[in-house]
């Protein structure tokens, strides 16, 4: 793999999965260059009405994420709050990005969410883990509030949308997309032919 290649990666702070990937992307493809696209999961079709969890799949999936973490030598906490809404945080990305200091944040934020049993569906639980990463109070409560950033949000999440993503974490590479966080080894292989 040369550096000079580079993915783009879908997320939402509010999937456990898109967590998972972040970790497994890092450490997977060091030298990937990591175009980062926050969109809003409820903003997708498949959210939009509801979650699309049956108390099945639900239950299957948090022993799944339980499993994958382990295996993944992460801490992770089925956070009190459940479903997530990742919006403030989403828009907390967007604000971060176009600042120069989204590196700060982005870890903070999917660590809050999910190891630390944050409830980041709370704008002022957002604006307190921004502070807690070194950003201006004042500054990023303006920031993830502005019309700017709310429309690029809704920009963002509608062309992710037309481009086929229909969830999170999704990667594209070239034209093509990978949906999930076990399509990690799928990605690196794209990338090396």
């Amino acid at each position: 793999m040369t550096t000079d290649q580079s993915i783009d990666f879908y997320f939402d702070y509010a999937s456990p999965y898109a967590f998972l990937a972040n970790h497994a992307i890092r450490k997977e493809l060091p030298n990937v260059k990591i175009i980062y696209k926050p969109i809003y999961l409820r903003g997708l079709e498949t959210f939009r009405g509801a979650m699309p969890f049956v108390p099945n799949k639900l239950k299957n999936m948090l022993v799944d994420l339980q499993r994958c973490s382990d295996i993944q030598g992460l801490s992770f906490h089925i956070p009190s709050q459940l479903p997530i809404n990742g919006i403030y945080a989403c828009r907390g990305a967007l604000f971060t990005l176009e600042q120069g200091c989204f590196e700060k944040y982005h870890q903070v934020m999917f660590s809050a969410a999910w190891e630390d049993n944050v409830n980041i569906s709370n704008k002022d639980q957002v604006i307190d883990i921004a502070v807690s990463a070194g950003l201006n109070r004042e500054a990023f409560a303006e920031g993830i509030d502005s019309p700017e950033i709310k429309n690029t949000l809704k920009e963002q999440t509608a062309t992710a949308e037309k481009a086929g993503i229909f969830g999170v974490p999704s990667f594209i590479v070239g034209e093509e997309l990978f949906w999930g966080a076990d399509r990690i080894e799928h990605v690196k292989q794209k990338l090396n032919t």
